[in-house]
This record gives C-alpha cells, structure tokens and sequence, in this order.
C-alpha cells in the first residue's frame, strides 16, 4: 500500500436522480486520482442511470440490478466487484470534501493495523442548509484511542456511514456484509472490523450528509426492521464481548430503549405499552432524559 493506492468508493442507490449527480462530482473531483467509483443501482425506475451514464470518466463503474432487490442484497453484490485495496463508502445524497480519500488513506500507510477510518461530517437538509453540528452531538467527540471507539461502538454506532473507509483483505477475513441484515450492515461490519484492528475518527469535516424528510418519517413496518437489526447488534455486542460495568450498563440501557421503541409502534394495547414504559424507566431512569436519537 502507498499514497497511490488503488481505492474503491461504493455508491448504492434507488431512485436518487435529485442528488446522486453531486455525489459523483465529488468523488471525481478527489485530489486523490487513482480510484474507481462503484454505483450498484439497486432497479431504479426514475433518472438515476441516465444521471450516472452522462458521466464520461473510465472510473465509473455501473451496475444494476434487474429487479428491486434490497439494499442488503445489493451491498453484497457490490462487494464482489471491488478491486480496491481500501473502500470508501458514500450514500448517494453525499458528499465528499475534496481531500477526504487523500487524508484517510495516509492513516492507513501511517498504522498498518489500522481497518476503518471515518469522519467528522456536516450535516445538510434536502435545501443544502447547514444544520447545526449539536443536531448529532455523537459524530463531533473526540475519541483517541481504538479503545475508546470500541468502548463507544458496543452501545452505540458513531461512525457515519458515509464518512467510513475501509481494509478489504479485513472486511473478507471478518465475513464482510452480512446477508441477514438488510439496514444494518455497515454497523455490523464497523463491529467486526473493531475487534481484532485499530480503527480511528478523524476530527475533521470531510463528509457532507443530508438529512432528508423521508428518513425522518419511515413506515412502521420499516422502523421495526431497523429496530431489530439493531437490536441484535448490541445484543451480540454483550455476548461476544468483554465491557467495563459502564459499557455494559450503557449496552444495556440501549437495548431496553430500542424495546421500549419497538413496543410503542407495536400494536399493543395502550395499557400494555404504559406498563413497558413504566417497568423500563424503574430500570434505566436516566432514558428519561435522553433526547432521540437518529440512526
């Protein structure tokens, strides 16, 4: 590996004519040159592949699926189409700063046992306003040790999904994307990744990522899939793991929020969820004063 690595950013997307345009103009105009952009189109029925062919640039690599398959599925398609030593990852409504790919890959030649990498980002609405950075206060600490982001991973996700980078020869050997997850892959992977290798958050913005009314208001149906995989996440976090009696109580009270969330979009009778609310809030009364947080 050297400062001319060959690198892969994956792109997945569906139906993102509006925003995917701005997205591949900022991985092309990286100062780091040597990358191929990877966009698995997971079946879109609007412009998106008429926006991504009028790129005329050899870096670009397009796939589609022929029928509307999943994100889960077409994240593990992609993966056997990348040739680059590190991945970088980016939703197709981001951005990347210009010298993202530069800055990260030089943490990877500086720690040889380094296999993510991610972020401090910027966060934007659909209009490209600036939302205030105490919005999502869990992207903005400082974490300066392997150890202190694992202790932060086992209760929580605080790598941005769009900022990540990743060691290909580690993701194969951890079992890469999980192909029982549908929304919570990049978690899972960031969680196994962590365990055996160093990883590191770089205090500074290089990603920019919209926050977008449609992920704000998610069917129930969706909500409890995303719920569960989380859920089994941290779940697994506590059997496969060792944790201090802070990480372990933090773990826990996470997955007592994530039931709690799941009982109130359930269709449970309204005493029944009272009851849930109560039993939880004896347990862990400091949920109570937790603000929501998105995932």
């Amino acid at each position: 590996m050297n400062l001319q690595t060959l690198v892969t950013v994956l792109i997945n997307c569906r139906n993102e004519e509006k925003f995917i345009s701005r997205s591949i103009k900022s991985v092309l105009s990286q100062t780091h040159k040597n990358l191929e952009l990877l966009i698995w189109d997971d079946a879109s029925d609007d412009n998106t592949a008429k926006v991504i062919k009028s790129f005329k640039d050899s870096r670009v690599k397009y796939f589609k699926n022929k029928k509307h398959k999943g994100l889960g599925f077409s994240r593990c398609e992609a993966q056997n189409q990348i040739k680059g030593e590190l991945v970088a990852i980016l939703d197709a409504d981001d951005e990347m700063s210009p010298n993202r790919i530069e800055k990260q890959v030089k943490e990877f030649l500086e720690n040889k046992n380094l296999s993510i990498v991610g972020s401090w980002v910027t966060f934007k609405n659909e209009n490209g306003k600036i939302i205030k950075d105490n919005f999502l206060k869990k992207y903005y600490n400082i974490y300066s040790t392997s150890d202190q982001i694992r202790d932060q991973m086992l209760w929580r996700n605080i790598f941005a999904h769009s900022s990540i980078m990743y060691k290909k020869d580690n993701a194969i050997k951890v079992g890469w994307y999980s192909k029982k997850l549908e929304y919570s892959q990049d978690y899972d992977l960031s969680i196994k990744l962590i365990k055996d290798y160093d990883s590191k958050i770089i205090t500074e913005k290089l990603t920019f990522i919209t926050i977008r009314k449609s992920s704000m208001s998610q069917s129930k149906q969706l909500q409890r899939i995303r719920l569960n995989e989380y859920l089994s996440i941290l779940q697994k976090c506590k059997s496969d793991y060792k944790m201090n009696k802070k990480i372990s109580f933090l773990n826990s009270r996470e997955i007592s929020l994530n039931k709690l969330k799941l009982i109130l979009i359930s269709d449970k009778s309204f005493i029944t969820k009272c009851i849930f609310v109560l039993k939880t809030l004896i347990n862990f009364p400091s949920l109570f004063f937790l603000r929501y947080r998105i995932k």
